[in-house]
């Protein structure tokens, strides 16, 4: 489903291209610059007029299709008109300046009418491509708006479900935010700007280097692929809205944008196949998310934990003390279960016996009676109730009214 609502609206856009490309070859002299802003200003406007009269009749397919290339040609225009001097001066001055107004009103326009993520995502974009031109001081503040800009446009997303994302005490709501949303988008914008740099011949001389670089693209592509689908067994788990697919699909689409302005000739096929892999790599994770139930998840990773014990206490005669004890020799990382954020397993032990436990909901939505305390492992003869898990089970039948 994700990967259909990601390539429909991509052929309107691509038409788009097809025909800018055509106008930048027809049009290669002296007037090209001035050209290029009358073509890339009337698409954006018969863009914003087709989203406006689809508002206003109450016709939402034709333009939810085409806000991708309305989104595209916008920030093309925007970076044009930033990149080029020439259009600032002379005869194509008043021309410039009034292009710059009645498409920055037609952005705030429709911002009040509907929602500002257009805008935002442009503004967001242009900072991309900023932090990618710039060099030395002025770069690393742009990256830092950039991190801002998309941290805002996270929460703006989110806010309903930010209480479902808090792991109290634990991480703190904006950090998670950040790991979850901000790293994957940098991962794809360093990956395009190294992908980018193979292609124009500049790649890096000394072979260490190369390496280095390779490795940590490919650590990257599965860092992007591990969160996906963690976070889609999370939102199984709490029926919530999947998006970071789409905000992956959104920083491919940037840093292509970039790529193909950066790249000459043929190379610029490089950034279509590069946003095409990253769209499948996407899809292909939240598939695989949607295929874990987090109670099966819940389930393998206690049985990881259980094996883990029985391996320290044939060793040292003993059970651990608590879960910790088990990191680094016996398990590199503590998994946690995965029915709700805020809880983690339940432990106890003794010389010669241990319980290990976490609060079980079936399914989201499920009544606080069948919320209950279910036993992954134990061994021996446990003590009398009145272990962490009572408290637990107590906080979450608390949610409920």
């Amino acid at each position: 489903m994700y990967l259909n609502s990601s390539f429909i609206p991509l052929l309107p856009a691509m038409i788009v291209v097809v025909l800018g490309i055509y106008i930048r070859l027809r049009t290669a002299n002296e007037n090209f610059p001035r050209r290029w802003m009358l073509f890339l200003f009337a698409i954006t406007a018969l863009l914003y007029a087709n989203q406006i009269v689809g508002l206003r009749w109450e016709n939402y397919m034709p333009g939810a299709l085409l806000q991708p290339a309305l989104f595209g040609v916008q920030v093309a225009l925007v970076i044009h008109l930033a990149k080029t001097p020439q259009l600032w001066s002379g005869k194509t001055l008043w021309l410039t300046l009034s292009i710059a107004l009645v498409t920055l009103i037609l952005a705030v326009y429709w911002s009040l009418k509907t929602d500002p993520i257009l805008l935002f995502s442009t503004i967001v974009a242009v900072f991309a491509w900023v932090a990618w031109e710039w060099q030395g001081l002025k770069r690393w503040l742009a990256l830092l708006v950039l991190i801002f800009l998309v941290l805002e446009a996270v929460v703006y997303i989110l806010e309903p479900n930010l209480l479902l994302m808090n792991k109290q005490g634990q991480l703190e709501p904006v950090i998670y935010l950040g790991v979850l949303f901000i790293l994957p988008v940098a991962a794809v914008v360093w990956i395009g700007r190294q992908v980018t740099s193979y292609l124009v011949g500049d790649p890096p001389r000394r072979w260490p280097i190369l390496v280095i670089r390779l490795g940590l693209s490919v650590l990257l592509l599965l860092l992007i692929t591990i969160l996906t689908v963690t976070e889609t067994v999370w939102v199984q788990a709490e029926d919530s809205l999947t998006i970071l697919p789409l905000f992956i699909f959104l920083a491919a689409t940037a840093a292509a944008m970039l790529m193909a302005w950066a790249l000459k000739g043929w190379r610029r096929l490089g950034a279509l196949v590069f946003v095409l892999l990253l769209t499948l790599l996407a899809n292909f994770a939240d598939q695989q998310g949607w295929r874990l139930k987090p109670t099966s998840v819940t389930e393998t990773r206690a049985e990881k934990i259980s094996h883990a014990i029985q391996r320290y206490y044939e060793n040292r005669g003993r059970y651990p003390a608590s879960l910790s004890n088990l990191t680094p020799a016996y398990l590199l990382l503590i998994p946690q279960p995965m029915i709700y954020r805020d809880q983690t397993w339940c432990y106890e032990s003794g010389p010669d016996l241990f319980r290990l436990g976490y609060v079980h909901q079936p399914a989201f939505g499920a009544s606080d009676t069948n919320i209950t305390i279910r036993i992954a492992a134990s061994e021996g003869v446990p003590p009398e109730p009145g272990w962490p898990c009572d408290q637990a089970l107590e906080r979450a039948r608390s949610k409920f009214p």
